[in-house]
């Protein structure tokens, strides 16, 4: 690497904004099945945020789903980065979501989504929250673990 490189490559690693997925915590839930869902940022994480919770899910082929559900206090964006699932929103039929579609879905309306297919489908989320208690996850009665942002982050593999 040249010198330019170099110093391009330090600020990379200094950087109070940029947050690498290995950095992120993995944060399974009971009714996502066979998927990893991980967190990159949230009110607590190293890059907080005060309005929203950020991150990236991965469902393995033919085997993961995320049970039906809604965020009573918070909206949700889904964007599909590969692959390919199978889902729905609110009371409609259930449709093929693919590589570049985005999904809306509404604060309290019912959405869920599995990935029937041969290959696996990842897709990065937004809650406009800053944590999954705001967007409307009860976590205690439902056996969730609180996220524990004070402990060192795990590397993802």
């Amino acid at each position: 690497m040249s010198g330019k490189e170099d110093k391009m490559e330090e600020m990379r690693k200094n950087s109070p904004y940029l947050l690498t997925l290995e950095k992120g915590q993995n944060f399974p839930i009971p009714d996502l099945i066979n998927a990893r869902r991980i967190i990159l940022i949230d009110g607590q994480t190293k890059i907080p945020s005060s309005v929203l919770t950020f991150g990236i899910a991965t469902f393995a082929p033919r085997t993961s789903v995320h049970k039906k559900h809604h965020h009573d206090g918070a909206e949700e964006i889904m964007y599909i980065l590969s692959g390919s699932g199978v889902g729905g929103i609110g009371d409609g039929e259930e449709f093929v979501q693919r590589t570049g579609d985005t999904l809306f879905v509404p604060q309290g309306v019912d959405h869920w989504f599995y990935n029937p297919f041969d290959e696996p489908c990842s897709m990065i989320w937004i809650y406009t929250q800053p944590s999954l208690r705001s967007a409307g996850y009860e976590l205690e009665s439902r056996n969730y673990k609180e996220i524990n942002h004070d402990t060192e982050y795990k590397e993802i593999k």
